[in-house]
């Protein structure tokens, strides 16, 4: 899926979003069995009737299946390319979730039934399956190829010097959490799963704060600058992207609505400032 979104990224670069959409929605590089694996599906992906996925729903915040590919579409629409781009990760970030979700879905059915339910908790096909594909989602085939979500980690852990031995904090803090998942799924602990996956949901909260507060500096700085207005765009779509998935983030975890006003407020003011972002942060 990296190498779709590096041809994603191409085609948009030279100004080709007829190409670029079909590539998001019918996919070019990764296959599963003799079928293409897409973007689109990562958009659109719904759990099945009855199942519950926590951290995959709270992106969602109640919307229909189609919320997100609606978004992709119209940014390819409009020609809206840097949006475009940012929104196709977010349908990863998505399925990440999902992924995350399905593996504790599994360890639960599990325990339900430990000697006829084993498979769930298996290397190939159960759970501590959904946590390599969660881990695929986030590391992509290079922090820097492109783009992955651990390279916006990588990247605004870096600009925002939130790093420990060179390496982002919200990074390090996923890839712990990740492992953590991966040991818990292998031996069907239930609740320290739970636990933990809620810990990933945290990381992301923290993520898109770093996002929004270092795209609304970039904003202020190429306007301040009198930088060309696609450059000042780009920036604006990049906040408009991170706060597609941090908003959800911040009611799921129960920030009260005033103080998310307040950030929304102050990302999306006319002329951004990042002191006042920050204040609306902390």
């Amino acid at each position: 899926m990296t190498a779709d979104y590096c041809d994603i990224q191409a085609a948009i670069a030279a100004g080709n979003f007829t190409l670029a959409q079909d590539i998001y929605a019918t996919g070019k590089n990764s296959f599963s069995g003799l079928a293409r694996r897409t973007f689109y599906r990562f958009a659109t992906f719904a759990p099945a009737a009855g199942v519950v996925e926590p951290l995959h729903d709270a992106l969602a915040m109640g919307r229909n299946a189609t919320w997100l590919d609606t978004m992709i579409k119209d940014a390819m629409a409009r020609r809206r390319g840097a949006l475009a781009l940012g929104l196709v990760q977010v349908a990863a970030l998505k399925y990440f979730l999902h992924e995350v979700d399905e593996g504790f879905t599994k360890v639960s059915i599990y325990l339900n039934d430990t000697v006829n339910n084993a498979v769930l908790i298996d290397d190939l096909t159960g759970a501590p399956h959904n946590v390599d594909e969660a881990f695929a989602l986030w590391a992509g085939g290079s922090p820097r190829a492109c783009a992955t979500l651990s390279g916006w980690a990588a990247r605004l852990g870096a600009d925002l010097d939130t790093t420990f031995a060179n390496r982002s904090y919200v990074n390090s803090a996923m890839t712990l959490a990740l492992n953590e998942l991966l040991a818990n799924s292998r031996t069907g602990s239930r609740e320290p799963y739970n636990v933990t996956r809620f810990l990933v949901q945290r990381h992301l909260t923290v993520l898109g704060l770093q996002g929004v507060m270092h795209s609304a500096y970039l904003a202020q700085a190429a306007a301040a600058c009198k930088r060309p207005t696609a450059q000042i765009d780009d920036a604006k779509a990049a906040v408009a992207v991170h706060w597609t998935y941090l908003r959800p983030l911040l009611a799921a975890r129960r920030a009260p609505a005033a103080d998310i006003k307040k950030i929304e407020d102050a990302v999306f003011a006319a002329s951004p400032s990042s002191q006042t972002v920050l204040t609306a942060v902390r």
